[in-house]
């Protein structure tokens, strides 16, 4: 058996016709990266605890990562629905399995006049939750979504009972992790500090230590990041949702994984603008592109940050959580 009966698996939507993204292209490669070493616990959970004939919703699943791990790792990986908020990422994810029988897509669209994503339930059709889903999991997600128990609710119902949920995500503050491993995103505000610090000693950035001294404009920049790289809750918070939510939680560890500061680098620059955009002012703020030069120094700054935070060393431990329910 593959993929369930009466359940599209490519829906006749205009997403699927466009072309491929530089974007997506260029994240889809962090697969490759020593960091992306978080989604084996999850792989390997849920090739042990689903058969080929569950079917299983990936959220948030982007470029299809996770997808191409379980089916690369074995032949009996359940079916994947890859559900996701970026058609640019949705789009590549299709055209790296659309050939896989066991693959579905389904795009969840941004909702102006009400100024939030669709729940499952504005994108799933009858078909669908006539027979629902064995599982679900998301990975490196769940610490952005901003309407967590409107989109657990949404989970749920989705779901057949007895359903198991596997979370994961570099960015909760795990109470039982050692101190000195890294929550991945907060590497961010530990560059900025020390790019402000590079910025007030060294002569070759001594041009922006007026820039730094503008309260209003610093404190713009400031509220930017926070936007690219949200703030990291603590474990807590996700089980109590979770369990208030109807979910019964079950075992919750954590694992340290060695993280690569080139490939960090390479994943951060993408978004320079997030990192260190008053390095020259971000375009969302002064409504103006920065000058190449600048974006080439910004991106210089990063990394001389870098070495500074990871005291030149090319690797760091980052901790991953990593959580389990079910229905």
């Amino acid at each position: 058996m593959t993929w369930p009966k009466k359940i599209l698996r490519i829906p006749a939507e205009e997403w699927t016709k466009t072309q491929l993204e530089e974007l997506a292209m260029k994240y889809d490669t962090v697969e490759e990266h020593g960091w992306y070493d978080n989604l084996i616990h999850t792989t390997d959970t849920l090739l042990q605890t689903h058969t080929k004939n569950d079917l299983i919703i990936d959220y948030s699943g982007g470029t299809g990562i996770l997808a191409d791990r379980l089916f690369r790792k074995s032949t009996e990986a359940p079916n994947i629905l890859i559900v996701d908020s970026s058609p640019k990422f949705l789009r590549l994810a299709l055209e790296k399995n659309k050939d896989n029988p066991k693959v579905g897509f389904r795009l969840i669209r941004y909702m102006r006049e009400k100024r939030r994503l669709q729940l499952l339930e504005e994108v799933l059709d009858q078909p669908f939750y006539q027979r629902k889903a064995d599982g679900l999991v998301s990975t490196n997600a769940i610490h952005l979504y901003y309407q967590l128990p409107d989109t657990l609710r949404s989970w749920k119902e989705a779901l057949r009972p007895g359903s198991r949920i596997h979370i994961q995500s570099g960015n909760i503050r795990n109470p039982e992790a050692n101190a000195d491993a890294w929550i991945i995103d907060e590497t961010v505000d530990a560059i900025h500090h020390a790019a402000i610090t590079l910025v007030q000693e060294k002569t070759d950035y001594a041009f922006l230590r007026e820039t730094i001294k503008k309260t209003e404009y610093m404190n713009a920049h400031d509220k930017l990041r926070a936007k690219y790289f949200l703030p990291v809750r603590p474990l807590s918070y996700y089980l109590d949702v979770f369990t208030e939510a109807g979910y019964t939680a079950h075992k919750t560890e954590h694992r340290y994984i060695q993280a690569q500061v080139e490939q960090w680098y390479e994943f951060l620059v993408v978004y320079h603008e997030g990192v260190l955009g008053w390095v020259g002012g971000a375009e969302k703020i002064t409504k103006e592109k920065a000058d190449p030069e600048i974006v080439a120094l910004r991106k210089n700054l990063i990394r001389e940050a870098m070495d500074v935070i990871f005291s030149q060393k090319d690797l760091f431990t980052t901790v991953w959580t990593y959580m389990n329910f079910t229905i």
